[in-house]
């Protein structure tokens, strides 16, 4: 008999492992389909909410469609955080990041909701889109710290329970993190009418872009804060990648994200030499909701790793 069972490490099922994991996926995918929805212009394809055109499913055409597939995609999300965060009550009540993540996430996601109905039936503010976008974002972070906790503990169960940023590597993924969310919830709030500055993606380096937004000192500093959180990206993935052998599943998560952020970079040049095409606009904003997602599981095991020594 354990004289300490408190103390004893706690094994997660293999199911609540991929249960988080999977929650984590479709948040990913709820942004990126509303990055597409947003550079088709198709967030009010659907006059009313939760149907649409007064039937509970879409007509047969592509905007509407785009539009009730966000909707079931953040429906999907919805329950498997809820049963993330019921499992984590009933399974791992000792282990905050496997417990608390879940539950605020869920909180979140009851405002992205709200705002997804609003923006539909009468409109956001700038003010309340940037809320929305960053709401959304934080639900991927504490969906990816959760899913990236149970996968640790899954090598090694003793993990202490929590994230420590004191090494150099692991405070500048936590910057980087910090300067990529602030660029990407501050996009809608220097967008100009009709322009793809609001939609979830780096500023787009374009002279025409930048007059088209004309917004002055807010353009100028998103300008900045992007470049420095490309800096930052780059000084992380230099770190990673000479972590070697060491630390070989930061090196994975490197080279993704490397691989992410460079075909961000083709991509945006792609848009300025060939002009703002549909399809480009696309794979750009789903390029941009993957890198988030790396970036946060790239944060989250250097905050892992550094209690490892």
């Amino acid at each position: 008999m354990n004289p300490n069972p408190g103390n004893s490490p706690i094994h997660l099922a293999a199911w609540h492992r991929n249960l988080l994991t999977a929650a984590a996926v479709f948040t990913v995918l709820l942004i990126g389909v509303g990055g597409i929805l947003c550079v088709t212009q198709s967030i009010r394809s659907c006059p009313d909410w939760p149907g649409c055109f007064g039937k509970p499913y879409p007509p047969l055409e592509t905007s509407p469609i785009l539009e009730y597939t966000h909707r079931l995609l953040a429906a999907s999300s919805g329950l498997l955080i809820l049963a993330s965060a019921i499992a984590g009550l009933a399974r791992a009540r000792r282990l905050r990041w496997i417990l608390i993540p879940p539950l605020v996430a869920l909180v979140l996601l009851v405002e992205v909701s709200y705002f997804g109905a609003k923006v539909v039936l009468i409109g956001l503010s700038r003010a309340e889109a940037a809320i929305d976008v960053g709401s959304a974002l934080l639900v991927v972070a504490l969906m990816g710290t959760a899913a990236g906790f149970a996968h640790a503990r899954r090598f090694q169960p003793d993990l202490p329970d929590r994230l420590a940023f004191r090494s150099l590597f692991s405070r500048l993924a936590l910057a980087a993190l910090v300067v990529v969310y602030g660029v990407l919830a501050s996009a809608v709030l220097v967008a100009g009418p009709g322009s793809v500055t609001g939609c979830l993606g780096w500023p787009l380096y374009s002279p025409a872009v930048f007059q088209a937004d004309s917004l002055g000192a807010g353009n100028v500093l998103r300008l900045l804060a992007s470049l420095a959180g490309i800096g930052l990206l780059i000084a992380l993935l230099v770190q990673a990648l000479r972590a070697g052998r060491q630390r070989p599943a930061i090196r994975r998560s490197a080279r993704l994200l490397l691989a992410v952020v460079l075909l961000e970079a083709v991509l945006q040049i792609l848009l300025l030499v060939f002009g703002f095409e549909t399809g480009l606009l696309i794979a750009y904003t789903v390029t941009m909701a993957i890198l988030w997602g790396l970036l946060v599981a790239l944060t989250v095991g250097a905050g892992l790793g550094a209690e490892r020594g």
